[in-house]
């Protein structure tokens, strides 16, 4: 039978073909021509037609060569549009009426009718109506809440396709895939999502290679879902936390959609963008997104073309994707009534169109609403509405879990709530999304904080670390990066309460170490550190002509000059211009495209500790800054115990203090300093018992006083603690910190881990010297007979090319730089006499010695933090030792302190041991004497510390 079938059909073909040869005549073109229109018309029906139309060709052919008369040649052509509608009309009646039902949200009838449909073109062997059928037929069982069918229905219609080579199979295989894709991440398959999607989307290419020009509708409906797929791919990434490409797929889709007006994936992808700027907190890009729908979805002509182009389902979850981007700024707005109007209304559209995914989102949505409202109770009758959803998607649940277990302890069911969480986190085993695994783990360890399982708790917090640091691993730019830090600022803060409040734990400590870590890691020495080999070749060439720049503006702004210049104010805009320009390339290029390749390892806490060695610890992170008082966590560590974690506040007088040093003001003159100094009097016994435990004051407090043996101490502090001069800090009556301890400050823990490098006998010292400062001049005469009797080895540079050209060669061991300060970030300068100075980012691209004194002022405010500190700049640039200035140095006693420290280089000792005998060898009393005159030198050093002991040993003062 099958091959009299095959006989029956192919043999019209060959007639075809040999009256073709014979007769060269004008009707075999007909077919050709009617081909394409019926393929441009019909695409999915176009390789059937195609071969009727040949069986058309090949009677008319036949009748031609025997010279039929006219009215045979009718008889032929009506004799094959007979045969044409026998062998079309059954499968194309019920595959129309299975879309006809489809379309009039009549799922269930058009299930029937489109697998009726595909068994029928099976049975024809028309594999590609046979496939569409069952893709109808897929689409309805989604809406139906019957994920398992709906997959069975995309396996057999993929199975038909594969028995054809039709150009058309392809239109249907980019749709097939692509709900192929929906139901892998429905089933939290990424992997068989990422591979359905671009599975669809090749396909897609591939059809638009074969019909090249021919096929505009068949490639305009292709495309229309090949985005879709993109778009899905650039969903998985923002799952996955690679948020740079999924915002690549966006903006791809965007721009193909657009010049398509294809509206409707348009206003998808638009929404998905927003959504992306909303998580790495750029949140005016995110309103823009949303306003762009919402004047497209304004406009009467674009409104027309949706509602009648788009599938009611898919329009409602386009429209539901807006309303959620739309619900954030309402949210961050306030207004919460117009929020819960709109989200009540999508939700009764999904409802009407069996959009069961929106109608359980909205739910949740407005379930999370009444919680934020306090209305626990409304809370919990919106959940009960959601879980009243047949769920098929677990991420979906998984979000209602999660204001379920929040709306539970709110409501005090601890026993619930606790039940609830342990559901969620064991969700997460489908889900492993980094962004979604963070809120989850950081929920639920609160969740067992309240209940008391304060173990639990503390390894929950630890997860959620693990996930907000690969999170922010694949942010991408460095702006984004501190956006999504920023975003997630609550969520670090709510894990160090839930730590705090577990402190009883044994590992909280060690937790808290992580988080800090975790959101610390946003800077530019922590990029740098990693990828500094890789500096982009184009930095030197901008940094030197910004610093020209800058260089020029400080020139004119001098009133010495204002004279001599003339109209020079005419080209100052300019310069401006010029200055804001080449700042914003050289931040695409240190924390653009440069910061994209840096990707951070995981971080353990154990690892930490023992790269600290037996060295104490102390880490400060602020929670709140308001206008009255500094509230955070701090982790200490004395050596040989666990590290401890547990809250502080400083208020009143003691947060003035910070605000004096941040702001400045402390030092803006005789009288401030003296004001600041009387300040620091009363509060800095309060000061230090807030900011130091008692158990690390102990530990301290255990080496007599001026002992050649000192403990040394870590500290990271981040924020306005950054001005802290914690040597300052009292111990006891009489006793400082910097009296029985060395101090090193860290803008990182991890970037503790070089090794200590061998002392040079002779220490090779490159040194500029502004020549207007008289305590430079010091400094130099006194480094100049240490060069002569032999201690050091002096290089002195003259100019911005002689220090540059020296740093080139390699050959110091210890940079200093003798002068004045300004700016901050890119902008700060090392000022240079007659000439331009040279800018941190300048710095990036020279062999910066191991060592290096830079006792400028404000050289060390942003301790390593900012974005684009002179601290990063040197340690990204090669140092491992930097010693800097944390605020407005005074000259004189400024001078004394490096004069210490000049003559004990040549001892091999360390730099920040060297720095912490210095005031006890000029004659400060640490504990009377204003810390503005002493402790503004700051020691960040990053060698591994001394596991075997606990103690530095310290050179005696002269």
């Amino acid at each position: 039978m099958r091959s009299a079938g095959l006989l029956i059909r192919w043999t019209p073909m060959l007639l075809l073909a040999w009256a073709t040869w014979r007769a060269a005549g004008w009707l075999p073109a007909i077919p050709v021509v009617a081909s394409v229109v019926i393929g441009q018309r019909r695409p999915t029906k176009a390789s059937a037609q195609r071969l009727e139309l040949f069986l058309a060709a090949g009677l008319l052919g036949v009748a031609h060569l025997l010279d039929a008369p006219w009215w045979a040649l009718v008889a032929a052509f009506g004799y094959t549009v007979v045969l044409i509608g026998a062998a079309g009309v059954g499968s194309d009646r019920l595959l129309v009426s299975a879309l006809v039902a489809f379309d009039n949200l009549r799922y269930a009838e058009a299930v029937d009718a489109g697998a009726h449909a595909a068994q029928d073109g099976e049975r024809r062997r028309r594999y590609v109506d046979a496939a569409m059928g069952w893709m109808v037929c897929a689409r309805a069982q989604v809406l139906l809440g019957r994920p398992q069918d709906a997959t069975e229905s995309v396996t057999r219609g993929l199975e038909l396709l594969r028995r054809t080579r039709a150009p058309e199979a392809d239109v249907v295989g980019v749709q097939l895939h692509f709900i192929e894709g929906e139901l892998c991440a429905t089933r939290s398959d990424l992997a068989g999502s990422t591979r359905a999607y671009r599975t669809a989307i090749e396909a897609a290419t591939r059809l638009r290679q074969r019909v090249g020009g021919f096929g505009m509708n068949l490639t305009k409906e292709t495309d229309h879902y090949r985005d879709q797929a993109v778009l899905g791919l650039a969903w998985l990434d923002m799952l996955r936390g690679r948020l740079a490409e999924a915002a690549a797929g966006c903006d791809s889709v965007l721009e193909a959609a657009g010049q398509r007006q294809d509206l409707s994936v348009f206003i998808a992808a638009a929404a998905t963008r927003a959504g992306l700027h909303h998580t790495v907190g750029e949140r005016d890009d995110a309103r823009n997104c949303v306003d762009a729908v919402m004047t497209l979805a304004g406009d009467e002509r674009y409104r027309e073309v949706i509602l009648t182009t788009t599938h009611v389902a898919y329009l409602v979850k386009v429209l539901a994707l807006t309303v959620f981007e739309v619900a954030k700024i309402r949210a961050a707005d306030g207004d919460l009534d117009l929020l819960v109007e709109e989200l009540t209304t999508i939700r009764e559209m999904g409802e009407a169109a069996h959009a069961l995914s929106v109608a359980q989102a909205t739910s949740t949505l407005l379930a999370d609403v009444a919680l934020t409202r306090g209305d626990v109770s409304e809370a919990l009758r919106q959940l009960s509405i959601a879980g009243g959803q047949p769920f098929t998607d677990p991420l979906a649940d998984l979000q209602m879990r999660q204001v379920e277990a929040a709306a539970l302890c709110a409501d005090g069911q601890l026993d619930r709530a606790d039940a609830a969480a342990d559901a969620m986190v064991a969700l997460l085993a489908n889900i492993g999304t980094p962004e979604v695994a963070a809120d989850v783990y950081g929920l639920a360890a609160d969740v067992a904080a309240r209940s008391g399982h304060v173990t639990v708790a503390v390894a929950r917090v630890r997860a959620a670390v693990r996930d907000l640091h690969l999170l922010s691993g694949h942010v991408g730019r460095l702006a984004q990066r501190r956006g999504l830090l920023a975003t997630k600022r609550s969520s670090f803060a709510g894990l160090m309460e839930t730590l705090a409040a577990s402190a009883a734990a044994s590992q909280a400590g060690l937790a808290g170490i992580e988080v800090a870590e975790a959101q610390r890691e946003d800077t530019l020495v922590g990029v740098l550190s990693a990828t500094k080999t890789a500096m982009p070749p184009q930095l030197r060439e901008v940094a030197d002509r910004a610093d020209e720049v800058r260089h020029t503006l400080a020139h004119i702004a001098d009133p010495a000059h204002a004279g001599q210049l003339g109209e020079i104010d005419v080209l100052t805009g300019t310069l401006k211009d010029e200055q804001v320009t080449l700042t914003s390339r050289l931040t695409d290029l240190i924390g653009g495209t440069f910061a994209e390749l840096y990707v951070p390892t995981p971080i353990a806490g154990t690892d930490l500790l023992d790269r600290c060695g037996q060295d104490g610890l102390l880490s400060l992170t602020v929670a709140d800054s308001g206008t009255a008082d500094y509230a955070g966590h701090l982790v200490f560590r004395v050596p040989g115990e666990a590290p401890r974690i547990q809250e502080f506040q400083l208020v009143g007088a003691a947060a003035t203090v910070l605000d004096q040093l941040r702001s400045g003001a402390a030092t803006r003159s005789a009288d401030s300093a003296r004001a600041f100094g009387e300040l620091w009097e009363s509060t800095r016994h309060e000061i230090a018992k807030t900011l130091l435990p008692e158990q690390l004051r102990d530990w301290m407090r255990s080496t007599p006083v001026g002992a050649p043996d000192r403990h040394r101490l870590v500290i990271c502090a981040d924020g306005p603690l950054r001005a802290m001069p914690f040597p300052a800090l009292p111990l006891a009556d009489g006793v400082a910190v910097i009296s029985n301890a060395t101090v090193n400050r860290l803008p990182l823990l991890r970037l503790i881990g070089n090794p200590p490098a061998e002392a040079p006998t002779r220490p090779a010292l490159l040194g500029y010297f502004h020549p207007r400062l008289a305590g430079a001049q010091r400094e130099r005469q006194l480094l100049t007979r240490m060069h002569e009797s032999g201690e050091v080895d002096l290089t002195v540079a003259g100019s911005r090319d002689e220090l540059l050209n020296e740093l080139a060669t390699g050959r110091h061991d210890v940079l200093i730089l003798a002068t004045h300060g300004r700016g901050h970030g890119l902008e700060f300068e090392f000022q240079l006499h007659g000439e331009r100075g040279i800018s941190s980012a300048r710095l990036l691209t020279a062999r910066v010695p191991r060592t290096v004194l830079a006792p400028a002022c404000y050289s060390g405010a942003d301790a390593g933090s900012d974005a684009t500190g002179m601290i990063a700049a040197c340690l990204a640039a090669g140092a491992t030792t930097v010693l800097s200035g944390l605020w407005r140095l005074p000259d004189g006693p400024t001078g004394r302190l490096m004069s210490h420290i000049y003559r004990r280089l040549p001892s091999g000792a360390a730099l920040r041991d060297i720095a912490a005998a210095a005031p006890l060898a000029v004659g400060v009393d640490p504990t009377r004497v204003n810390p503005l005159a002493w402790a503004g030198l700051m020691v960040t050093d990053t060698t591994t510390g001394d596991a075997s002991a606990g103690v530095a040993r310290i050179p005696s003062g002269e």
